[in-house]
C-alpha cells in the first residue's frame, strides 16, 4: 500500500506555481518557482532581494522573519506537489547558520516522509552559489480536509 495519500499531480512545476500563487502573504515576499519533482517530493523556489526584507537600519542582512517564511512555504510546497492539495503547518524549526546577505535566497524543500497523516520536510536556505544560511525541519498535516469544517 502506498504511503502517499494522493496521487502526484502530472505537471509538478504548474502545482508549484500555483501553491505560490494562492496565499495572499506570499504576493508580499514574490517567490518565484524554479524546479518541482513531485515524485521526489522536492522544490526549489527563489526569493528575489526586496530592501524591506532588511534585518536592521543601515544593515543588509534579511531578517529571520523573511527566512523562516520562505522556509515554510517551501516545505508546504514540496509536501503540497506530492499529495496534490494543501498541507497546513504542524510544527517548523529553523537553525540560522549565518547572516543572509541582502541578495535574492533560494529554498530547496525535500520530503523525507510523507504518511496519511503527517509528513517530515528538510529545507536548505542559502544563496545562489554559497553555503547555507539556514536549515530548517517541518511537519506538515497530510489529511484530507473535513468537509464540516471547512471554509465554504
Amino acid at each position: 500500500m502506498p504511503d502517499i495519500p494522493d496521487a502526484p499531480p502530472a505537471d509538478a512545476l504548474a502545482a508549484l506555481r500555483k501553491e505560490l500563487a494562492h496565499p495572499p502573504f506570499h504576493a508580499v515576499l514574490a517567490p518565484e518557482a524554479l524546479s518541482a519533482d513531485a515524485e521526489r517530493g522536492e522544490v526549489r523556489i527563489r526569493l528575489p532581494y526586496q530592501p524591506s526584507f532588511g534585518r536592521a537600519a543601515g544593515s543588509d542582512a534579511i531578517h529571520g522573519g523573511v527566512i523562516a517564511a520562505l522556509a515554510d512555504l517551501a516545505a508546504h510546497a514540496a509536501v503540497a506537489v506530492q499529495i496534490g492539495r494543501m498541507a497546513p503547518t504542524i510544527d517548523l524549526r529553523i537553525d540560522y547558520l549565518r547572516p543572509a546577505p541582502g541578495h535574492d535566497l533560494y529554498a530547496t524543500a525535500t520530503t523525507l516522509r510523507v504518511g496519511r497523516a503527517v509528513a517530515r520536510v528538510d529545507v536548505v536556505i542559502g544563496g545562489a552559489d554559497t553555503a547555507p544560511y539556514a536549515v530548517a525541519r517541518g511537519s506538515f498535516s497530510t489529511l484530507a480536509p473535513d468537509p464540516v469544517r471547512s471554509p465554504t
